[in-house]
């Protein structure tokens, strides 16, 4: 039998999946992010990181304004492959 505990945590994934591929689907998520958004969502240092790692590569706005931008997708997948909780701090390395 499944624990509460489990049945709650994959209703919160479904419902997250699900709302975010109604956001894909409708259009409502830019799948270019500007650095200041990658980094408001997944904070400076872990952006700035995959980016020296070559995890995730930036590229040129088609805006006609020069500026880097960084897909959606590949931070997303960064992001969930990364195991934050194995870091050490900065004290303990």
């Amino acid at each position: 039998m499944i624990s509460t505990k489990e049945l709650s945590f994959l209703f919160q994934s479904a419902v997250k999946a699900g709302s975010e591929k109604c956001f894909r689907d409708g259009r409502l998520l830019k799948q270019q992010l500007s650095f200041s958004e990658a980094y408001a969502i997944y904070g400076r240092t872990n952006v700035d990181r995959w980016i020296t790692e070559k995890l995730i590569v930036t590229s040129n706005s088609a805006a006609g304004i020069f500026r880097k931008s960084i897909s959606r997708t590949q931070l997303e997948a960064v992001a969930f492959k990364s195991n934050r909780i194995s870091y050490l701090p900065v004290a303990e390395r």
